[in-house]
């Protein structure tokens, strides 16, 4: 058992290093993944409901409480973009690329952001980066590919 005075004492530290940005509201509150996850199954249902604003704030709770995973970052970033935020979808897309590099997700959805803005140069990049990391049966690489495709005005 801990002592009091050593569990505040623990919580002070975990405070002080999320103040300067070495800690996580996770790693403060001591949230697992499994209770995380289990809150994104209800933003997943919320999102699937239409239920957009809610899932939303879901997802912005989830991302601010574990800010290092990027499944929530492309979680939040596919909210924005149903919100009409292609501005935030970027962003949050940017920050799960940033996170998880080796993805293909991100820079798919960045890509269809990108396509919905115009930018089809930036598109093509994300959209070639996306098939060069998903693995062969992978249905990302399959819709990147047609993506691609679609970009240089080649049909199936």
């Amino acid at each position: 058992m801990v002592a009091p005075r050593d569990a505040d004492s623990r919580v002070r530290d975990l405070v002080a290093k999320w103040a300067d940005g070495k800690a996580t509201l996770k790693e403060v509150r001591g949230y697992t993944d499994e209770e995380l996850y289990a809150v994104a199954r209800a933003g997943h249902v919320f999102f699937n409901q239409g239920l957009i604003q809610e899932a939303r704030a879901i997802f912005q709770g989830l991302f601010a409480v574990s800010p290092r995973d990027a499944y929530f970052a492309r979680a939040l970033a596919v909210v924005e973009w149903a919100a009409g935020n292609p501005d935030g979808a970027l962003g949050a897309f940017d920050v799960a690329i940033k996170l998880d590099p080796d993805h293909p997700a991100g820079y798919v959805g960045r890509a269809e952001v990108r396509i919905a803005s115009g930018q089809k140069r930036e598109a093509q990049s994300d959209v070639a980066k996306a098939i060069s990391l998903a693995k062969a049966k992978d249905p990302l690489k399959i819709k990147a590919e047609a993506m691609l495709e679609a970009l240089a005005g080649r049909r199936r």
